[in-house]
């Protein structure tokens, strides 16, 4: 499967963020069509393109119709992990068979873990303070705290106010990366004794 990009918290369809967080326009109904812009001026409309949504895509005052119409205007394919806002997705199996997958449960949140560049990178809904190799320099991304958690090592988050509202790509994340310091560090003589690759 080909995930190009990452974005989380688009909450389509959600009238109080806009408040909450300050997002740049007026109504519901508006955010909706900035949003689909904001993503796909840069996601082609290239189905072999997948875009893997880190939870609380769609909001609960929807109906499933409404999400289908955002899904079908955004451009290439999508996979989608859990987060804390994701009831209608819980209630629909339809909507869910229109994801290449889904992982997760709703309020418990999801993960997938990516293989690019010879590097891990965990994704999730909930931020984590240690994760799959975060001690041998893997990577992170996570959702849910709107830009009010900092990063943490090889890790931050990946919601859309951090990044004018449109989705990462892959060499995005590498270049952030770049810019941060690896947190978690096992020192050698701590590493269990016959367990290289822990």
């Amino acid at each position: 499967m080909n995930i190009q990009f990452i974005t989380s918290d688009e909450h389509y369809g959600h009238e109080a963020i806009i408040g909450y967080c300050n997002r740049p326009y007026a109504t519901a109904r508006e955010g909706i069509d900035f949003m689909i812009a904001r993503h796909n001026s840069v996601v082609p409309r290239n189905k072999n393109v997948v875009t893997l949504h880190a939870g609380d895509m769609f909001w609960n005052s929807l109906t499933q119709k409404e999400a289908e119409d955002i899904l079908y205007q955004l451009n290439g394919s999508h996979a989608f992990l859990y987060g804390n806002h994701d009831e209608l997705m819980e209630e629909s199996p339809w909507l869910r068979s229109q994801f290449l997958f889904c992982k997760g449960e709703n309020k418990v949140g999801g993960a997938h873990l990516i293989n690019h560049q010879n590097k891990k990178l965990l994704v999730s809904h909930f931020a984590h303070r240690v994760w799959e190799r975060s001690h041998k320099g893997s990577y992170h991304v996570y959702g849910h705290s709107h830009q009010e958690l900092p990063p943490s090592g090889f890790s931050f988050d990946i919601g859309v106010e951090g990044h004018d509202y449109r989705p990462w790509s892959l060499e995005e994340i590498w270049s952030r990366m770049d810019t941060l310091e690896q947190g978690h560090v096992i020192p050698k003589d701590k590493i269990w004794a016959g367990k290289s690759d822990e």
